[in-house]
């Protein structure tokens, strides 16, 4: 009799789990392709081919009052898993989405001038700063995303960010993040203005440091702002801002290479780009990427370092037929890694790619 009653309860509970799951759909896509890349440095020259392929499982069902949750998980070559998230759409009331590789708030706004291709960085063997705005705070952090709201006849869109242990490690399901004995908690936040064709925004980030003036200088923190306009098949944008590290310490010489993780100065840059639709296939562009790396070892009558600007031209151009495309760049960049004795980098990349 008591086999009988577990039997009954079992059957009872799994009943109620099911009935409570709500209505949804698993889909899957994925693109995969060749790529042939090229570098040379000074007068050496390396060439090798590749391939790409990710594949995104996605997830999302309605709940009763409207909201909708959504999961997003994406795959790649290594067969590692480059972003996993879960977001909550609350109907009119924004977005709440927590995962990891998404880089954070500052994602949305690392590299948002116009190009055809890929962002300058891509050929570029240095991290840049342009690419490190909220790096950061997009291991654990929480996200919100606004609606748009309409405004004067245009649109504005803000996102904040919180992350209570700062830095890119991420955390799963019931973790919690390794403390940082380096830093703290970090904010973020940007905002999105559209009015006809002119698109601008600024984004901002502050880490709290927690190891005391003795080691750290100060908060570290990014910013930037940007602004793109559109007329007909050409685009057009500006893009500023600058990340320090909080680090102290005597300023790296201009003629040593330096990391945005380690160096003791802090990193400023500019980008203008322009990119044509020539037809509804093919697009060119051009992007000019400068950074320049301020050691700001001349305070209190130390030894003054010059600054070291690292610049990089890119031309791309993308042409697509239907589920094919074929796209390319070639980026050209004096003093990689704010070494003003290093010898200029030139990587060109050929991609053919199938999106299924």
């Amino acid at each position: 009799m008591n086999t009988l009653k577990k039997i009954g309860l079992t059957a009872l509970g799994t009943s109620l789990v099911a009935g409570s799951a709500f209505a949804g759909e698993i889909t899957a896509s994925g693109d995969a392709g060749y790529t042939f890349s090229s570098e040379e440095v000074g007068v050496r020259t390396d060439e090798g081919y590749g391939f790409n392929h990710d594949i995104t499982f996605s997830g999302s069902g309605e709940l009763d009052n409207g909201f909708t949750v959504s999961t997003t998980m994406i795959l790649t070559e290594s067969s590692a898993l480059s972003s996993s998230n879960v977001a909550l759409t609350m109907g009119g009331m924004g977005t709440i989405t927590i995962g990891n590789g998404l880089a954070g708030v500052g994602g949305a706004f690392d590299d948002v001038t116009p190009r055809a291709y890929e962002e300058n960085h891509d050929g570029m063997k240095t991290s840049t700063a342009i690419d490190n705005m909220g790096a950061l705070s997009d291991g654990n952090q929480v996200m919100y995303s606004s609606p748009s709201f309409d405004v004067g006849g245009g649109s504005v869109s803000f996102m904040l960010g919180y992350t209570p242990e700062a830095g890119d490690a991420a955390t799963g399901e019931g973790g919690v993040a390794a403390q940082s004995k380096t830093y703290g908690s970090s904010t973020t936040a940007g905002v999105n203005v559209s009015y006809a064709g002119l698109s601008a925004g600024a984004f901002g980030e502050e880490v709290q440091q927690d190891q005391g003036d003795t080691l750290r200088k100060a908060n570290p923190m990014s910013a930037t702002w940007y602004a793109n306009y559109s007329f007909g098949p050409v685009s057009i944008g500006y893009q500023t801002g600058g990340l320090d590290m909080g680090l102290v310490g005597a300023g790296e010489a201009a003629t040593a290479a330096k990391t945005i993780a380690a160096a003791k100065g802090n990193f400023e840059f500019e980008k203008m780009s322009i990119a044509f639709n020539v037809n509804e296939n093919l697009s060119i562009s051009w992007g000019e990427l400068e950074e320049t790396y301020d050691a700001q070892s001349n305070v209190k009558g130390g030894t003054e370092i010059a600054d070291v600007e690292m610049s990089s031209t890119s031309i791309q151009f993308a042409y697509t037929m239907g589920s094919m495309s074929i796209k390319g760049y070639q980026t050209d960049t004096d003093n990689p890694g704010w070494d003003s004795n290093a010898a200029s980098d030139e990587v060109t990349e050929l991609a053919v790619n199938f999106a299924f």
